[in-house]
């Protein structure tokens, strides 16, 4: 199986160590910079590319992974002028790790659907850990895209744990 593109928007503490063993691993990596420079020369030192703005990471990649604080960031990569959703092309998967809200991850879902994309939400658990697989994901990802984003974030998690959620909360 050939190695997906990847995408990464947030290479600080928690994205930095995802991003590493992830373009360690093979996988072609495109970052998008960031105003503390070291992650991103770092990460391009090892073989990453660096995206000029999110349209231009969106549009190299085949899997974007987001790992920004919470909805509101997420939202605004999403729906600003040039963002996500707007650069997003059918079959692209958007993985979410951030801590989201589950109406945002919903309606943005929604979105990418819209567009014949996926948003797979995958939060993070457990903290950084210098030198190894940086966290656990548990994803909502049951579908046939299940094994491209296991096999991803297997790169970077110590654990990944594919649970399905219903729209509505039980």
């Amino acid at each position: 199986m050939t190695n997906k593109r990847i995408g990464f928007i947030g290479v600080g503490l928690m994205g930095h160590g995802m991003a590493k063993n992830i373009v360690e691993k093979g996988f072609p990596l495109t970052v998008l910079g960031h105003r503390n420079r070291q992650p991103v020369d770092d990460l391009v030192k090892r073989g990453a590319k660096e995206a000029k703005d999110v349209a231009a990471l969106v549009g190299a990649s085949d899997v974007v992974f987001l790992c920004v604080t919470g909805s509101p960031q997420v939202e605004d990569l999403v729906y600003r002028k040039g963002g996500i959703l707007e650069s997003v092309g059918s079959g692209q998967i958007v993985v979410d790790t951030s801590t989201s809200q589950r109406s945002s991850t919903l309606r943005m879902a929604e979105d990418f659907k819209a567009k014949g994309a996926r948003l797979v939400d995958a939060p993070l658990t457990r903290t950084p850990m210098p030198g190894s697989r940086t966290a656990t994901s548990i994803t909502n990802d049951a579908n046939s895209s299940s094994r491209v984003n296991r096999r991803t974030c297997s790169r970077f998690s110590r654990q990944t744990t594919c649970i399905p959620i219903s729209p509505t909360p039980p």
